[in-house]
This record gives C-alpha cells, sequence and structure tokens, in this order.
C-alpha cells in the first residue's frame, strides 16, 4: 500500500475502532484517526480537510453512518470522499440503502485483513 493518507475511523466500540485501526497500519496507511460517533466524525471532518477515506459504523450515537453520509455527500468540498459504511447487518435491503445514499463500499462485520485491504486498494488505487 505504501503511502496511503489520513483514513478516518467512526465506531462507537473501542474495540472495533482498534481493530480497523490496527488492520489499516499493518497495510501501509500512514495516519489513522478514530471517533466513537458520528458527530465527533463530522467536526473532524470539518477541521481537517485532508483526509482520504472514511469508514463509518452504520449504527453509531448522535449521528449515524448514513446520517454522516448524506452531511459528507451535501457538502461540495467533500463530495468525493470515499465513504465505506461498516456494519453487523449483512441484510441486502440494508446494504442496498447504503448504496442508495452514495457509500462508496460497504463492510459486514466480521471481516478480515484481506477484505479491508481489498476495500482500501481498489479505493484509493494502491
Amino acid at each position: 500500500m505504501g503511502n496511503a493518507g489520513k483514513i478516518l475511523v467512526a465506531d462507537d466500540s473501542a474495540v472495533m475502532q482498534n481493530v480497523l485501526k490496527k488492520i489499516l497500519l499493518g497495510i501501509g496507511c500512514r495516519d489513522v484517526r478514530t471517533v466513537a460517533n458520528g458527530q465527533a466524525a463530522w467536526e473532524l471532518l470539518e477541521s481537517e480537510k485532508d483526509f482520504e477515506l472514511v469508514f463509518a459504523d452504520l449504527r453509531m450515537p448522535r449521528l449515524s453512518g448514513l446520517a454522516l453520509l448524506d452531511r459528507i455527500r451535501q457538502t461540495p468540498a467533500m463530495q468525493a470522499l470515499p465513504v465505506v459504511i461498516i456494519s453487523s447487518e449483512a441484510d441486502p435491503a440494508r446494504i442496498l440503502e447504503a448504496g442508495q445514499h452514495n457509500a462508496t463500499a460497504y463492510v459486514v462485520k466480521p471481516f478480515s485483513v484481506e477484505k479491508i485491504s481489498g476495500v482500501v486498494k481498489s479505493i484509493l488505487g494502491r
């Protein structure tokens, strides 16, 4: 992966934050930030403009993954920011809903290192 830039992980589970951060750093991502809810993610995205990718849990307090995704897509400076929704829900209707909100990808928990690596490589092209 080499030099993947700054990635944001938003998940209300500290364990999931740490697992995803460890995987991302292990595949070569340089800077991985973690937050516990969608509102904190939004505030960080507004204050730091150089994120290359966001992983957002579907269900989080204060602002869900889909609500965060909607805010990102409605903000001209962020519209092209790739957002991957992560969830334990494998229901096809839920996956379709994320697609209707213009999610870049949808990853079902639990996931493998290979799955996350493949998603990051396909989105960032490295």
